[in-house]
């Protein structure tokens, strides 16, 4: 039974408030984007670098803000700003779109890093597994109803940029609950030196950065679903499938006590592995590999949310989580850069070859995982 259950309830659904805003932004995104002003996909695969690009710079200045000025003072700031991804309704290009979506999701990771360590803050080490699972299967959650009610008001033909303009509510309603939290008011004056097992903590960051690369924008598989069914809601229904497998996994492994390592390397990266090759390898077949398919990487990805901010805010010192909650999320936005880039390259040229990248980097971060399974007691 967690002891600050009210506290980390109110941090859980002020990200499922967030979740049900910005993610039917997300999977609106690659429509308009690619499909409404016509831009070729490998400006979509760059377009998808700068997000996670800058956000890597943006989730490791939130760490290290939110430690030194308040974790919650930056998280709420950073939450605030995220409204700028419901803009994206008065876009009339590409170009436009881009803007509104980048500042937006550039401080979506800003806050990140800051709201995790509030987590950690409110729970001791023996809750933490299962106040992350919480927190990821409700922040999925909430983006399980965005892409309902996208996938609905879609096919009802409702304009999606209406759509966009009406994610600001929920976003609004994420911050308030925010700030009701009773966490993060206090900043850290030191936070140097403050990693316990040195090892384990940055070959947990490399294995989430190649985890990353393989991690590509759900736009991708969102486009291949809409391409090979030729309808735009079939296609944004495989990112429900997904995050709906996210959210249940999600809350699952927090509750059965796993063990960490090991779930993070068998459940997460290679069940990823497996995931994106199917996509590779199975695509054609239609409905019935994708959503299975979906399927498998939600779990996946449910075990790294799970799992890596557990291990990472065992190994650290109270007064750095914010820190080293935003190397995490830089790793993990330092991969999806660079892999979004190499993604739409491929995926030009055959899809095929793009999920097979995406295949052989999630198995080295399971090989990662492995070798600090098989060397324990390695700092």
């Amino acid at each position: 039974m967690l002891k600050n259950r009210n506290e980390v309830l109110k941090i859980s659904f002020s990200a499922f408030f967030a979740d049900l805003g910005y993610q039917a932004v997300v999977a609106s995104f690659p429509i308009i984007f690619v499909l409404i002003f016509k831009a070729p996909i490998p400006l979509y695969g760059l377009a998808e670098a700068l997000n996670y690009g800058i956000g890597t710079v943006m989730a490791y200045l939130g760490g290290i803000a939110g430690d030194k000025y308040g974790r919650k003072r930056i998280a709420i700031l950073g939450n605030i700003l995220i409204l700028f991804v419901s803009l994206i309704g008065l876009a009339g290009n590409y170009i436009q779109a881009l803007i509104f979506f980048m500042i937006g999701w550039w401080f979506r990771n800003f806050r990140s890093p800051p709201r995790r360590a509030m987590m950690a803050e409110v729970t001791s080490p023996d809750e933490r597994s299962e106040a992350f699972g919480i927190l990821h299967s409700l922040d999925i959650a909430g983006a399980l109803l965005a892409i309902i009610y996208l996938t609905v008001l879609l096919y009802l033909h409702v304009s999606i940029f209406f759509i966009l303009l009406f994610t600001s509510i929920p976003l609004l309603m994420s911050t308030i609950v925010l700030s009701l939290v009773n966490a993060g008011k206090k900043g850290e004056k030191k936070t140097e030196s403050k990693i316990v097992q040195k090892r384990v903590f940055w070959t947990v960051i490399l294995s989430t950065m190649f985890f990353g690369f393989s991690q590509y924008s759900f736009g991708f598989p969102i486009l291949t679903t809409t391409e090979i069914t030729g309808k735009d809601y079939l296609g944004v229904l495989a990112y429900g499938v997904f995050l709906g497998a996210s959210s249940l996994f999600g809350y699952l492994f927090g509750r059965m006590k796993l063990r960490e390592f090991e779930s993070l390397a068998f459940l997460g990266y290679l069940i990823g592995a497996i995931g994106s090759l199917g996509f590779a390898y199975l695509s054609g077949i239609g409905l019935f590999s994708l959503y299975p398919l979906s399927f498998l990487m939600g779990i996946s990805v449910a075990s790294t949310e799970t799992f890596e901010p557990t291990i990472i805010s065992k190994i650290t010192k109270e007064e750095a989580y914010g820190t080293s909650m935003g190397y995490l999320s830089a790793g993990r936005s330092v991969g999806i850069f660079l892999g979004n880039v190499i993604m739409g390259l491929l995926y030009q040229i055959s899809y095929t070859y793009a999920y097979l990248f995406a295949a052989v980097t999630s198995l080295i971060s399971f090989a990662l995982i492995l070798s600090l399974i098989m060397r324990p007691n390695a700092s």
